[in-house]
């Protein structure tokens, strides 16, 4: 390190006889250009800013903590509803496959005849019944 004596001379003096016979004072200074700590090649460009990382708060971090924690039950509660939900038996299967083709059946014979055809039909029963099922007369006439 200069003192401020060696580093300015006296106002009076030239210092250039100073400065020639003293070479030997700058034998341990380091020429190369300044290196600063934490850049790398794109830091060290004119005009280029560099972000720094933010550091996540503990609020933060149990927010998502918390919001990981609530996935994980509602995927559990998740398998757990579809593990306790089944399908029907083959007995509940071979059931609603007899009531549909019974519906189907019940279907196919009310479009086969038109009304009047059912009334022709319903009469020519009635009247193949002996006098015993006939509705008996009440009341005078």
């Amino acid at each position: 390190f200069f003192t401020l004596a060696q580093a300015c001379p006296a106002p009076g003096a030239r210092g250039l006889g100073v400065m020639a016979s003293s070479s030997g004072k700058y034998d341990n200074v380091i020429k190369s250009g300044l290196k600063l700590k934490g850049g790398d090649a794109k830091s060290r460009e004119i005009g280029v800013k560099v972000k720094k990382k933010k550091k996540q708060s503990e609020t933060d971090q149990l927010a998502e903590q918390l919001q990981v924690q609530a996935e994980q039950q509602a995927e559990e509660q998740m398998e757990l509803v579809k593990g306790a939900t089944r399908g029907p038996t083959q007995s509940e299967k071979s059931f609603q496959l007899a009531r549909e083709k019974r519906g189907s059946a019940r279907v196919a014979e009310a479009i086969q005849y038109t009304h009047r055809q059912r009334m022709d039909k319903l009469n020519a029963h009635l009247g193949s019944l002996s006098e015993h099922f006939d509705i008996p007369k009440v009341g005078p006439g």
